[in-house]
């Protein structure tokens, strides 16, 4: 395997090599996520595994006989969906937090009905906004609450598109049966 078609879209990756690069690069972000990458900002970082997905893609593309500029497909869906993740992750915590807030601003949570009227209220939103900057252990949690489940959303994409690009053949090439 050639280790340069995980860090340039101008090469060509079989099916192993671009399924090993995709497990490779998943870990890589695991431990990015668990850890941290040392000398090397988070952002940076994601942005640069994003990068290196979409160069396997390409390879994968290239190596079928396709064009390889689609292979930002399978990238731009998986960051949609980590975000969609991230709200799903971030949702019960923040939920968690406004009935905090609201009963200690003396609301019966218990009342559904009296629950909505108060956060529905124009200053309840701005309110809690400003009581979650003033806690940033609480902002930690709830933050540190969306990181797995973004991670998780966009692998998984990544895995549903890798299924679909693993089966591709060149457009020529013989086509691959059970033996009958």
């Amino acid at each position: 395997m050639n280790p340069l078609i995980l860090f340039l879209p101008v090469y060509r990756a079989s099916v192993t090599a671009y399924l090993l690069g995709l497990v490779a690069l998943a870990l890589l972000d695991a431990m990015r996520m668990q850890f941290g990458l040392i000398l090397i900002p988070s952002g940076i970082a994601l942005i640069a595994i994003w990068f290196f997905v979409y160069a396997l893609h390409a390879n994968r593309r290239r190596h079928a006989g396709r064009e390889p500029a689609l292979g930002v497909l399978p990238v731009v869906v998986a960051v949609l969906a980590k975000g969609v993740a991230a709200v799903m992750g971030i949702f019960p915590g923040l939920v968690a937090a406004m009935t905090d807030f609201a009963e200690r601003n003396g609301v019966d949570t218990a009342d559904d009905q009296a629950f909505a009227e108060a956060i529905s209220q124009p200053g309840f939103q701005e309110a809690f906004q400003n009581d979650l900057l003033a806690q940033p252990e609480l902002m930690d949690t709830l933050t540190a609450g969306m990181a797995w489940p973004s991670w998780f959303g966009f692998w998984l994409v990544i895995a549903l598109f890798a299924i679909w690009f693993a089966r591709m053949r060149p457009p020529n090439a013989p086509s691959v049966s059970p033996g009958v």
